[in-house]
């Protein structure tokens, strides 16, 4: 197996990436191209691992968690394959955050900090999705941003500490000779690392050279390089899995609707008051069947 550089869309990658201490420069790199308005300065990675009070509850394992110089508090999440339900798993998500700080809040108020037990800091759970969003209304931007509005016109601002932020990769298309911004460039990078065989001559001097050398799998250890190609390699078992399931499912239809519509042609014929042989003679079903039709 010939790999020049990691596949930034593997779990195991984008933690390496992302989230090892030490590194958090390549964070920094992320978080500009993800959310330039925050206007990010220094970022401290947390850990991975968020534990739940009861002992029957879930607990939360994040690829990276961390928190921003201004308190904001983020959670990001890679996503390859497509999940039931996953906005409702961001809202999971993001109740580790909140759980946590209740009771530690601070409250400014006349110029001089107040305590106050429920407010939060800016919460934010980003999602990089291999897939596109479901259970929202389509949009043709990239990189969406949602909070909790009221319902009625969508303008009222119930919090401002709660945002989710998803990321649909698919609908990033853009050729390497078409980038302009960070953000162009660290989509193309998550999108396509994992096929590149050198660096881009359109990358030198963007701000890359120093993660892209980083990121060539010559440049991990030996025990790091098992790691990613274990996960890889689960990453293709469950894809063949899917793809297997799929085929299966799409000839089931078929066969289910061939034979829907061969029942459908002989209740129309015995409707019309054909004879059971000849309607069993063109169709092929027995006797039997059509009799119960």
């Amino acid at each position: 197996m010939e790999i020049t550089f990691i596949d930034l869309k593997n779990d195991y990658a984008f933690k390496w990436a992302f989230g090892t201490p030490g590194h958090e420069d390549d964070l920094l790199l992320l978080l500009h191209a993800l959310m330039p308005e925050k206007h990010i300065k220094t970022v401290q990675l947390g850990p991975q691992e968020q534990k739940n009070d009861r002992k029957d509850a879930q607990s939360g394992i994040f690829d990276i968690q961390c928190e921003t110089d201004d308190g904001s508090k983020l959670t990001i999440e890679m996503q390859v394959c497509g999940q039931a339900d996953f906005n409702d798993r961001m809202v999971f998500y993001s109740s580790f955050p909140i759980r946590n700080h209740v009771g530690s809040g601070v409250l400014i108020k006349d110029g001089k900090p107040q305590h106050s037990r429920y407010k939060l800091p800016p919460i934010y759970t980003i999602g990089i999705l291999n897939f596109e969003l479901e259970g929202v209304p389509r949009s043709d931007r990239i990189i969406r941003y949602f909070s909790i509005r009221e319902d009625e016109d969508g303008n009222g601002q119930f919090t401002d500490s709660i945002h989710y932020v998803t990321v649909e990769m698919p609908k990033f298309r853009k050729e390497v000779s078409n980038l302009k911004t960070t953000q162009d460039f660290m989509l193309f990078l998550i999108q396509n690392s994992g096929t590149m065989t050198e660096i881009p001559k359109e990358f030198h001097g963007k701000g890359f050279d120093k993660f892209l050398e980083r990121c060539k799998f010559a440049n991990m250890t030996e025990r790091e390089q098992r790691e990613y190609i274990s996960h890889m390699k689960a990453e293709w078992d469950r894809e063949g899995q899917l793809d297997y399931a799929e085929a299966r499912g799409m000839a089931r239809g078929i066969a289910q609707g061939e034979a829907q519509g061969v029942e459908k042609t002989a209740r129309v014929m015995k409707a019309r008051g054909m004879e059971v042989s000849v309607i069993a003679n063109i169709t092929g079903l027995t006797t039997e069947q059509i009799e119960l039709l």
